[in-house]
């Protein structure tokens, strides 16, 4: 059985990033772990270009999916909600908001911290979406290093 020493969360600004961390708490409980959470903020004309209306809370459609447009307090926002949600369950957490594509990002971070486990959300899209915009999971699958975690949203 694999033993994870560093779990890195990948979250942006939905609900769903609260379920994605508490997966990557319980596990590091199990294992004494670091909890490593990134949230890779997508800047710049193609962000807003690409948001779409239907999307959950704010999120904006980049050339790898779901990601956060590039205004300092999103992230900030982001980076308090996890600290506060961390810390309701006694776990300290170490965070990191890279600028940049947020598949690419996950993986750079997660080779730099040396994370045995990635631990990240999907959710549902339509093929045409998947097609034209692609997947931050399915780039974090296929690229990175170590075992990835999906986690979808709770009924």
């Amino acid at each position: 059985m694999p033993v994870f020493k560093r779990i890195l969360a990948a979250v942006d600004g939905t609900d769903l990033a609260e379920e994605v961390l508490e997966a990557a708490i319980a596990i590091s409980r199990r294992f004494d772990s670091d909890v490593h959470v990134v949230h890779a903020v997508h800047a710049g004309v193609l962000a807003n270009l690409l948001g779409s209306d239907d999307e959950d809370e704010g999120t904006v459609m980049g050339p790898d999916g779901p990601v956060e447009t590039g205004e300092a307090d999103d992230a900030e926002s982001v980076v308090r909600r996890m600290r506060e949600h961390a810390e309701m369950h006694g776990t300290v957490i170490a965070v990191h908001t890279p600028e940049g594509s947020p598949g690419e990002e996950i993986v750079r971070v997660a080779k730099e911290v040396h994370a045995d486990l990635v631990v990240l959300g999907v959710r549902e899209k339509s093929l045409i979406r998947r097609l034209l915009v692609g997947s931050v999971s399915g780039y974090v699958i296929e690229n990175s290093p170590v075992s990835t975690l999906l986690v979808k949203p709770g009924p």
